[in-house]
C-alpha cells in the first residue's frame, strides 16, 4: 500500500499507515513560542517546500512529570516512546480512515489533561487510530503548559494590542482549531462537522472555549470527562489584576520583574514553579466563564459531560474525605456545568457515569475508580497498556464508551439503534444518564450535594 499523503496550506505531507487509519504526524500549527514570541499569542507557522515526513511526533511541551511509580505515571504517561520535549511544541497529529478530499468525515479534536501542567497530545493513551477506524478523523495537539502557558505580568499587557496576558495556551488551541477548519478537508474530515472532546484540564479548556468569540465559529459540539470551567471549587476564573499579581509573585522566584530577562531564562527552569492556569486575560476570555453561562451567551451546542465514580481518590489530603474532594473539586463542577447549560440555553445535553474499576497492574494502590480512569476505554486504548491485567469486561466496556463518544462525533447524539436509549439530561436534583461499568445501561444520578 502507497503511503498516505496530504496536501496542507504550509506544504504537502508524506504519513503512514496504522493498520487501515493513514496517520500524519507532528504537524506544525503555529510558529515556534521561542525567544521573542515566548508568552506572546501564537503566529502562523512557515510552510514549506517540497514533501515533509509527517511520521514522527513532534517534541511535547516542557513540563515536570509525576513520579513514575505512581498511578497517575502508569495511567497516563507510562508510553513505549522516550519523552521529548521542547518550548518547540506546537504540533498536532491527524488520524483518518479516508486521507483524501472526498472523505466528509466528523472530525474530533481531543485536548488532553494534566491540570495545564503535564501532558501532551502524543500519549499513547490518546492515539486516535481505534477511534478513527469508526468512521472518524482524529486530532490530538499540543500547547504551552505552566508558566510557559498561562503567566498574566504587567509588562506582557502592556506590549499587547489589548493589554491582555495569560491564556496563550488557550490561543495555542484556538490557533490549533483554526489550522483544523482550513486544512482538515484535506485529510477527509468535515471543518463543519468539528467536535472538542478533552479530560480533566482539557475538558475545562472546551468549556472556556464555549464563551470565547474565537473559538466558537471553529467547533459543533462539546464532550467533557471529569472537570469543568464554571463552577469550579477554586471560584470565578482570576481578572486581570489578580492573575499580574500572581505572575509578579512567581517573577520574585527570579529576582526580576523585567519581562525580557524572564525571556532569557531557561524554560526548564521556569516551568517546574508555580502552578497556572487560565484566566480573563481580555483576549481569548474577555469576562468568567461562569457569567457567560449565567447569562446564557455561551456556544449553544450540543454537549456530553461526565464523571468517575471515585474522583477524589487520588488528590485527598491526610484526613480528607476522597468523596468530599472528588465531588467539590469535580462531580458538582461538572453537574454544574450540564445543568447551567441545559437551562440557559436548552441545547440537548447529557451525562455520563463511569463505575469500572480498572484491574491494575500489581504494586500500584487500589484507588477504586480513581480521576483518569476511564482514559484507557473512551478511545478503545487498553493494548496501549498491555501489562495490565484487562478482562474481557474491560474489552466489552471499552468498545461501548469508543462507540458512544463516535456516535456523538458523528451526529451529536450518542444514542444509536440499539435498544439501550441514552436520554438527556434533565435536573438540577437528578437526572437520567448512561452508567459506565461491570455492565453498559441508563441509570440515575443525584446531585452532588455542598458539604456542611
Amino acid at each position: 500500500m502507497n503511503a498516505p499523503r496530504s496536501r496542507t496550506t504550509g506544504g504537502r505531507l508524506l504519513g503512514e499507515w496504522d493498520r487501515s487509519v493513514a496517520v500524519f504526524r507532528g504537524i506544525p500549527f503555529a510558529a515556534p513560542p521561542v525567544g521573542a514570541l515566548r508568552w506572546r499569542p501564537p503566529r502562523a507557522a512557515e510552510g514549506w517546500d517540497g514533501e515533509r515526513h509527517a511520521v514522527a511526533f513532534g517534541p511535547a511541551p516542557l513540563q515536570p512529570q509525576p513520579p513514575r511509580g505512581s498511578l497517575m505515571y502508569r495511567t497516563n504517561f507510562d508510553d513505549r516512546r522516550p519523552l521529548v520535549m521542547s518550548e518547540d511544541c506546537l504540533y498536532l497529529n491527524v488520524w483518518t480512515p479516508e486521507p483524501s478530499p472526498a472523505g466528509g468525515l466528523p472530525v474530533m479534536v481531543w485536548i488532553h489533561g494534566g491540570g495545564n501542567r503535564y501532558g501532551h497530545g502524543s500519549q499513547d493513551i490518546h492515539d486516535g487510530a481505534s477511534l478513527a477506524a469508526r468512521g472518524l478523523v482524529v486530532v490530538t495537539l499540543n500547547h504551552r503548559l505552566g508558566a510557559l502557558g498561562f503567566l498574566a505580568h504587567p509588562a506582557l499587557a502592556a506590549e499587547d494590542d489589548l493589554g491582555a496576558s495569560g491564556n496563550y495556551g488557550l490561543l495555542d488551541l484556538c490557533a490549533a482549531l483554526t489550522w483544523v477548519r482550513e486544512n482538515i478537508g484535506a485529510f477527509g474530515g468535515d471543518p463543519d462537522r468539528v467536535t472538542l472532546a478533552g479530560n480533566s484540564a482539557g475538558a475545562a479548556h472546551i468549556c472556556h472555549l464555549m464563551t470565547a468569540s474565537a473559538a466558537r465559529p471553529l467547533f459543533r459540539a462539546a464532550l467533557g470527562q471529569s472537570a469543568s470551567g464554571v463552577g469550579r471549587a477554586e471560584g470565578p476564573l482570576p481578572d486581570q489584576e489578580d492573575a499580574q499579581k500572581q505572575g509578579l509573585s512567581y517573577a520574585d522566584g527570579f529576582a526580576t520583574h523585567d519581562i525580557e530577562t524572564l525571556r532569557g531564562i531557561s524554560g526548564v527552569e521556569l516551568i517546574v514553579r508555580g502552578h497556572f492556569g487560565p484566566v480573563v486575560d481580555g483576549r481569548v476570555l474577555t469576562e468568567p466563564t461562569d457569567d457567560v453561562f449565567a447569562a446564557g451567551r455561551q456556544h449553544s451546542v450540543p454537549l456530553l459531560v461526565g464523571t468517575n465514580l471515585d474522583e477524589g481518590t487520588v488528590y485527598a489530603k491526610d484526613g480528607q474525605e476522597p468523596k468530599t474532594v472528588g465531588d467539590t473539586r469535580f462531580v458538582r463542577p461538572v453537574w454544574h456545568w450540564a445543568h447551567t447549560h441545559r437551562a440557559t440555553t436548552g441545547a440537548p445535553t447529557w451525562m455520563y457515569r463511569f463505575t469500572r474499576k480498572p484491574a491494575l497492574p500489581s504494586g500500584l494502590p487500589d484507588s477504586g475508580v480513581y480521576h483518569t480512569a476511564e482514559l484507557p476505554y473512551v478511545l478503545d486504548n487498553l493494548d496501549r497498556r498491555p501489562d495490565w491485567p484487562w478482562q474481557p469486561t474491560d474489552r466489552v466496556l471499552a468498545k461501548a464508551m469508543a462507540d458512544a463518544w463516535a456516535r456523538f462525533v458523528e451526529s451529536a447524539d450518542p444514542n444509536g439503534a440499539g435498544p439501550e436509549q441514552w436520554p438527556q439530561f434533565t435536573g438540577p436534583d437528578d437526572t437520567p444518564a448512561m452508567i459506565f461499568g461491570d455492565t453498559v445501561g441508563p441509570g440515575v444520578l443525584h446531585r452532588p450535594t455542598a458539604p456542611e
